[in-house]
């Protein structure tokens, strides 16, 4: 079963430990409300009032963080996914050796 999400719907694959800087690997259960996941679909779009849609500000392959109390989850091919709408994403993360 392929996923697609309609309009500013995106479906994100969790990503499932976190290593801090000095090699501390954090849990889900340590983390409050807030998810690092995996874009892997999104929608086509927020329909605007003039019949034109806006663009998506995620693409897929990107990793970002997002408010997961405003998350649906699906399971998908032995996967657990998420579908969320793009305002509850906060951010984009850059990789790492961006930092370096």
């Amino acid at each position: 079963m392929d996923i697609r999400p309609l309009a500013d719907h995106v479906v994100i694959e969790l990503v499932s430990e976190e290593t801090t800087a000095s090699g501390i690997v954090l849990p889900d259960t340590a983390k409050e409300n807030s998810q690092r996941g995996r874009v892997v679909a999104v929608g086509s779009g927020r329909l605007l009032e003039n019949g034109n849609r806006a663009p998506l500000e995620v693409r897929v392959d990107d990793v970002v963080l997002f408010d997961d109390r405003l998350a649906t989850k699906l399971r998908e091919a032995n996967r657990d996914l998420l579908l969320v709408s793009e305002a509850s994403i906060l951010a984009v993360l850059t990789p790492a050796k961006a930092f370096v």
